[in-house]
């Protein structure tokens, strides 16, 4: 891995953080994408003054706004440096309303998945031009339980922050299963692998504050449960070894990555088993080809 460049998405903070920490010194590049740029730019500085043998580099970018992702992977393909390790992390902590992006698409969906979806189509030449590139999207425990339904992605009708995070983290795990398959039929060298982090310390949503419509109960439970996940579990570099080891390509690509110790908290990295729903070969393809039309583009990845 000692030439290579490394993208992570969400890089400022949490999962995406500890994952350039643990590789930057296994790496050439490291690029930190984040929608935080005053955070993405400590956590730069940071990476520079620990790693000073590191290229390092950092670029803004929202994900729930298309014309953003455009501009970035526009940028990014400008300095014509392949990229070996993507790394699709950013996500955010749902809204107890449901918040839409001005397409229409519920907000933690269209981060997490339309936007990931949109960028790596963009970043696919630097992905191909790189001699075996893996792109890596992060899932979580919550897919097992997960309800798609592709007639109501946007969730308009029965929307909870805990179905909406529960459905953008089985997109995830579709499209980097779905994506496996298209390459795996095309003979690509490009490999696709999904992760999750276990239990994982975070500061998703530590710093919300009570909106318009939160019931009391509602409320205490949200910031209670944002409160306990900045000090519960692994920290995030710990949790970032299953991404150390698929960009290392420890692992057959299509592998789902994730602790294997106790209910899948922590512990050493393992190949796990996805959920039901993730199985469905039809329903990938299904959501692939709609993130296609929602993105409003075309891309065949298995076909270069």
């Amino acid at each position: 891995m000692n030439n290579s460049h490394v993208l992570i998405t969400g890089a400022a903070s949490g999962l995406g953080w500890g994952c350039a920490q643990r590789l930057a010194a296994q790496v050439r590049k490291i690029t930190l994408c984040d929608i935080d740029t005053d955070g993405g730019h400590r956590a730069l500085a940071q990476l520079r003054q620990a790693y000073p043998q590191l290229s390092a580099d950092f670029v803004a970018i929202d994900l729930a706004k298309p014309d953003q992702i455009d501009a970035a992977s526009e940028q990014l393909r400008a300095a014509n440096d392949p990229i070996d390790v993507l790394v699709n992390n950013a996500g955010i902590f749902p809204p107890a309303q449901r918040i839409t992006t001005p397409q229409g698409h519920e907000l933690t969906f269209a981060i997490a998945h339309l936007g990931h979806f949109r960028l790596t189509a963009g970043l696919w030449p630097l992905l191909q031009a790189a001699p075996r590139a893996a792109v890596i999207s992060v899932s979580s425990l919550v897919q097992k339980n997960a309800h798609i339904d592709l007639s109501n992605l946007d969730l308009a009708h029965g929307y909870s922050p805990i179905r909406a995070y529960q459905q953008a983290k089985l997109a995830c795990l579709l499209f980097a299963l779905e994506l496996d398959r298209r390459l795996q039929a095309g003979h690509s060298r490009v490999r696709s692998y999904a992760m999750h982090p276990g239990v994982c310390r975070s500061q998703l949503g530590a710093n919300r504050t009570r909106q318009r419509g939160d019931g009391l109960l509602g409320w205490l439970s949200y910031w209670f449960l944002a409160k306990g996940m900045q000090f519960y579990g692994q920290t995030p570099e710990q949790a970032a070894a299953p991404i150390e080891l698929a960009a290392r390509g420890d692992y057959p690509a299509g592998s789902f990555l994730g602790p294997s110790g106790f209910l899948q908290y922590a512990g050493p990295t393992g190949i796990c088993e996805p959920g039901l729903k993730a199985q469905d070969p039809d329903l990938a393809a299904d959501l692939w080809r709609i993130s296609l039309e929602l993105n409003q583009i075309d891309w065949s990845p298995h076909e270069g």
